[in-house]
């Protein structure tokens, strides 16, 4: 099959860039002819709450691909579809977020005037994280000029059920390297090799509760640290005005800042547990760093989080919100036999894999097709 993505790809920085790039691999594996288009210019700078959209030392002439999809010119919107349509069968078109869901409509509606047979919506969210009713309109409008939708987990399809979505999952990200050993890794971080340390990884914002997780580390053991590693899209002060009402400087080890991919193996392999107390998700990229890591995840239980969790072999899962209970989770002792925790990890990795995900993936896209042939 011959596909087209437009989207975010490597040197963008990001977990979207990231899954793109281990979608298009797993789909190249299994033969299928994938032409890829990105940015020339992904959000605009007033819509960018980061430093960079760039990952470190890298910027446009890293750029490997067609970058002919500006976020903010229709011309280059016709121009990116009539590219895509000329080269491929099926368009998917990743959906993330609201602000560029005009640009993707207008690759949609000319792929598809152009001669494409089949555009594809690959749906993150249903909306933007913390989406006003405007992001809801963009989306929709977006979803009305695709001819299939394809999300990564139920809630995010209950939220779409009347576009009668396709449902996979979040594959687990292999690109990384494995990490040091852990009494290395400590060392590089500044831990000590008798510290209980949990690891909050990714980007900062609102709705993954690290001021809860903060309250949680108030009422667990002086042994237990707290890395927080990702830049902070927003204020940081109201995060370290608590770490100080709380007494946690000594306890809380703050990297606010984007983590490069050759850094990543490191916190992960320094940490017990990988603690995400989100208060709403669709699916995370953070759980699928951890499990590839074999790091235990404690997690609210939102979205489709709880997918990844083997109880007490892969991870916890608490109530959003629940300070009390996430700290309960934390400092429980974990008591299963290693040879089960080895054996749940690689079931987990075994059904959640690219490979697999790239499988049903065309499975659905070749049925449509038949279907409309």
């Amino acid at each position: 099959m011959r596909l087209g993505l437009a989207s975010t790809f490597p040197p963008f920085r990001g977990g979207i860039a990231q899954f793109n790039a281990a979608a298009v691999r797993a789909l190249r594996e299994h033969g299928h002819a994938v032409e890829t288009v990105t940015w020339s210019r992904q959000y605009p700078d007033f819509l960018f709450p980061g430093t960079t959209q760039w990952e470190p030392e890298k910027g446009r002439g890293d750029v490997e691909m067609p970058a002919l999809l500006d976020s903010l010119s229709p011309a280059s919107w016709s121009r990116t579809g009539r590219h895509l349509a000329e080269r491929c069968d099926v368009v998917v078109l990743p959906f993330w977020h609201a602000a560029l869901a005009p640009a993707l409509t207008g690759v949609a509606k000319s792929a598809k005037k152009y001669g494409a047979k089949q555009v594809w919506a690959l749906m993150h969210n249903a909306t933007s994280h913390d989406g006003k009713r405007m992001d809801r309109i963009l989306a929709q409008r977006f979803l009305r000029q695709v001819d299939g939708v394809i999300t990564l987990s139920e809630p995010v399809s209950e939220a779409l059920q009347e576009w009668s979505p396709v449902t996979l999952f979040h594959p687990l990200y292999d690109h990384l390297p494995r990490g040091p050993r852990k009494d290395e890794a400590r060392r590089q971080l500044g831990l000590g090799k008798e510290d209980v340390v949990h690891l909050f990884f990714g980007l900062i914002r609102p709705y993954k509760g690290l001021s809860v997780l903060l309250e949680a580390m108030n009422d667990l053991p002086a042994n237990h640290k707290l890395v927080v590693a990702g830049e902070c899209y927003g204020p940081w002060e109201p995060y370290a005005e608590l770490i100080r009402q709380r007494g946690l400087e000594s306890r809380v080890l703050v990297h606010n800042e984007f983590i490069d991919d050759n850094l990543v193996p490191i916190y992960f392999s320094a940490a017990d547990t990988a603690v995400l107390p989100y208060t709403q998700a669709s699916q995370s990229g953070v759980t699928a760093m951890a499990l590839h890591h074999e790091v235990r995840v404690v997690a609210s239980d939102v979205g489709d989080l709880a997918t990844t969790v083997v109880p007490e072999l892969t991870g916890r899962l608490v109530a959003p919100g629940d300070v009390q209970g996430l700290a309960e989770a934390m400092a429980q002792p974990w008591n299963a036999q290693p040879a089960d925790v080895k054996g749940a990890f690689e079931q987990v990795k075994k059904r959640l894999s690219w490979s697999a995900w790239a499988s049903l993936l065309t499975q659905q896209v070749e049925s449509a097709l038949s279907e409309a042939r």
